[in-house]
């Protein structure tokens, strides 16, 4: 991917016509969104599997981890601009950030796998494969259904921002131009006109100081979020825990940049929350045994985390053609926000206190 318009130019990409750059810009990312998802599922059962009684504080330092992840891409933008001005650099970072967590689970995590007393025919392994998503969604007990729905409102909502946060900074708040401003000021190049350097730098405010303070604030809450969950229930944790993203109706109208900033660091609330909760709220439902399909469900609930992005993906083109641009997505992810809100508040019963 890092080589993508290299590649492209030395098969004929020339000026706008980038088809080929796009091919391969578009199979990475294809491949790099699966390798993510197979990779998220087992990494949240192995922590389940290791938590015992104490679910919520397991998930919640995983989720710490994650948050570390995310700690290095927010610091290198903040100290180097807009990762699309030095994407090779960038790119060799993350690159070298996952081999070395990748090989240290492979090295180091020493699983006993489970064995069934009556070992299965391939074929039907293959066929309960392709439709453990369906079984899993079908078997969902209603409890965890409706948190389904939520999460996936709420990740719609999230991508809505997160998909499009330096256009909607650099352009939408600063007034910026996005056209080459990842090339002005590089050698051969005519120097940034101030528009561009409006564009870059709420790209940079966007994901370096921005998504720097959200992870630190993230860090912070999911210290006390065990300890919330103990004493007020998960199902009032979960109606909170939706404010923050409602608020981007507001944001979407704001053009106030600390005002938006804090907006956007508040919704951190949200996704470690919906995150942190999932596993242990099917853990809560169904139990912790060697054979209750836990896998299934979590992969059931991953995929309504795919859903919510894809969702987003889909309209978000056709919604920043509007004359809102880049701020419509973020309303519209506002107002979803705002329905899985009012469905955690009516139609999530649940009475979950354990830390």
């Amino acid at each position: 991917m890092m080589n993508a318009q290299d590649i492209g130019e030395s098969l004929g990409d020339k000026g706008d016509d980038r088809t080929w750059t796009t091919v391969f810009v578009v199979i990475c990312y294809v491949w790099m969104d699966i390798t993510c998802n197979l990779t998220q599922v087992p990494v949240v059962l192995l922590i389940a599997d290791l938590a015992g009684n104490r679910q919520v504080t397991a998930a919640s330092i995983g989720q710490v981890w994650s948050i570390a992840g995310s700690f290095v891409v927010s610091g290198y933008i903040m100290f180097f601009g807009p990762a699309h001005q030095s994407i090779k650099p960038f790119m060799g970072m993350l690159m070298g950030i996952m081999f070395v967590t990748c090989m240290s689970v492979v090295w180091f995590v020493k699983e006993e796998q489970y064995i069934p007393t009556v070992k299965p025919d391939t074929k039907q392994q293959l066929k309960d494969a392709f439709s453990a998503l369906w079984v899993g969604f079908k078997k969902l007990p209603k409890v965890l259904l409706i948190y389904c729905l939520i999460f996936l409102l709420l990740q719609y909502g999230y991508t809505a921002y997160n998909g499009a946060k330096g256009q909607f900074f650099g352009i939408r708040v600063k007034d910026g131009l996005a056209e080459n401003a990842d090339k002005c000021g590089k050698e051969g190049q005519p120097e940034c006109t101030q528009r561009q350097k409006d564009y870059n730098d709420g790209v940079r405010l966007a994901g370096g100081v921005t998504d720097t303070v959200f992870n630190l604030f993230g860090v912070a809450y999911l210290a006390i979020m065990p300890f919330l969950v103990r004493k007020i229930g998960a199902k009032w944790v979960i109606v909170i825990a939706c404010v923050p993203q409602a608020l981007l109706i507001i944001m979407s109208f704001c053009k106030v940049i600390a005002i938006d900033m804090i907006l956007v660091i508040l919704t951190s609330i949200s996704q470690q929350t919906i995150f942190a909760l999932q596993l242990p709220m099917i853990v809560y439902q169904i139990g912790l045994a060697p054979d209750n399909d836990l896998g299934m469900y979590a992969g059931a609930f991953n995929s309504a985390n795919c859903a919510g992005q894809f969702l987003n993906f889909a309209l978000a083109t056709q919604l920043v053609k509007t004359s809102m641009t880049f701020a419509l997505p973020v309303l519209v992810g506002g107002i979803l926000s705002a329905i899985a809100l009012l469905v955690a508040i009516f139609f999530l019963k649940l009475d979950m206190k354990t830390m």
